[in-house]
Order: structure tokens, then C-alpha cells, then sequence
């Protein structure tokens, strides 16, 4: 699986751990991966994907009261949702709304009936 993750360009390094059932996949900047390749990857070999601990660039927004983060380098936008463990509230988050940001959460697997959300951990001001 290792070498089909690295041919998807973008892909700087793959570190797999068949024992802990996770990949580690480090991104050269300026990529426009997407999660849904790496899950494809994944399905493809034959493993059932899981949520996704990530860290992205990108700007957060809110529209008809939702709050959406959007991808630097990539169409792509997912929901956002505050999870309890968070390092950040409400405020800080309108605080920084349309302001490029360096984001941490999880995106748990998605059901086929709706976009997994990202559940946001922490951000900082990104460069």
C-alpha cells in the first residue's frame, strides 16, 4: 500500500503500521491531495479506511451559520464541527473566519449519505 500512496503526486513520505492499522502520510507543500484519494488507495488494497487525523491549510468561513473550512490549493470544503476536546471556542473561531489558518481535527469515515464533518482541534495562524 506504501508505494501506491506515494505514486499519488503530492505525496512527500508514506509510513505504515499494519500492527496499529494507520498510515502516516506526509504532504509536499502546495499539494492539492484530497482525502478521498487516500481512501480510494486504501479500499482499493483491500483495507477498510478509518477517520483521518489531519493538519491543512486552509481558511475558515461560515455560511447559513455553518462553519466550513476550505482547503488551500483545492476545491474541496468540509463542515466544520467544534469537538468537546477542542483547544478553541465559538469565539476564537469567528475570531478568524477568512483568515489563512494552519487547522488540526478528525474526519471520521464517511457514511454514504453524508460528508464526514471535520472535527475541529486547534489552529493557528498559518504563513
Amino acid at each position: 500500500m506504501s508505494v501506491s500512496l506515494q505514486k499519488i503526486p503530492g505525496v512527500e513520505s508514506v509510513d505504515i503500521s499494519l500492527n496499529q492499522g494507520r498510515a502516516s502520510i506526509a504532504l509536499r507543500a502546495g499539494n492539492s491531495v484530497t482525502l478521498e484519494q487516500v481512501t480510494q488507495v486504501v479500499k482499493d488494497k483491500g483495507f477498510t479506511p478509518r477517520g483521518a487525523r489531519v493538519v491543512a491549510r486552509g481558511e475558515l468561513a461560515e455560511t447559513s451559520g455553518k462553519l466550513h473550512f476550505k482547503l488551500s490549493h483545492t476545491d474541496q470544503s468540509y463542515e466544520v464541527v467544534i469537538g468537546a476536546r477542542s483547544a478553541k471556542s465559538k469565539e476564537d473561531v469567528e475570531k478568524n473566519l477568512g483568515k489563512p489558518l494552519l487547522v488540526e481535527g478528525i474526519i471520521p469515515p464517511p457514511t454514504e449519505r453524508t460528508p464526514a464533518p471535520l472535527e475541529l482541534q486547534d489552529f493557528r495562524p498559518s504563513s
